[in-house]
């Protein structure tokens, strides 16, 4: 069962931002001047207008799956994407989670690094972006929704041995790229943000995101 357990653990992840280039560490995303570049452990290209670059960023985080996958955060919350409904505007995420501890635990609270967020790709090579533009945070479904009651929001907390099983949604009516993760970010680190991510002489300590990654 340990091995089985130690199997499941994947990549650790990091964000960080400086002078509007992003570098995050899923398994590794890099925006550099040419576009962005999407790589996975072995620094393959899935991306766009770049060739393979190996980047010195370190990992964070907890686990890394399949949008089927349930991944278990740090604070011992089980998270399961029970499903997802996909729209032109906007993309509604029903989230069930399980607290597998012995205290409460606020899985949504912004101001303590808590939250879901989509990771996107895309965009114009050359283009400085921030963080905000490229990874849209999940928010509860507003009260005066027609659709409310069939799509109740997700608990911010949940208590001991109890479980939190509701919606959120992404507002995705003004975004520019092509969803193609769902991040759960848990905490801050410090981590290395670079305006040149291949040049080690332009990296400074920065604040960076731990996160737990679905690829959706």
């Amino acid at each position: 069962m340990r091995k089985e357990r130690m199997s499941s653990m994947k990549r650790r992840s990091v964000l960080s931002i400086v002078a509007g280039v992003v570098v995050m560490a899923v398994a590794v995303v890099v925006a550099v001047n040419q576009g962005w570049v999407f790589a996975d452990s072995s620094l393959g290209t899935v991306g766009l207008n770049a060739r393979p670059q190996a980047t010195p960023i370190h990992h964070y985080g907890a686990e890394f799956g399949s949008i089927t996958d349930a991944l278990i955060s740090p604070d011992n919350i089980t998270f399961q994407i029970v499903a997802v409904q996909r729209g032109t505007s906007e993309w509604l995420f029903h989230i069930h989670a399980h607290n597998n501890g012995q205290q409460s635990i606020s899985i949504l609270d912004a101001a303590t690094s808590h939250y879901f967020m989509i990771g996107g790709k895309g965009g114009i090579p050359g283009t400085p972006i921030t963080a905000d533009q490229i990874f849209p945070k999940l928010t509860p479904l507003a009260s005066s929704r027609a659709d409310l009651a069939i799509h109740p929001s997700l608990a911010a907390t949940v208590a001991s041995g109890a479980d939190s099983d509701g919606w959120l949604v992404a507002d995705l009516s003004n975004y520019k790229y092509t969803p193609f993760q769902l991040l759960y970010v848990y905490g801050t680190v410090t981590a290395p943000a670079c305006t040149n991510p291949i040049d080690q002489s332009t990296c400074h300590s920065s604040t960076g995101y731990s996160t737990m990654v679905w690829n959706l």
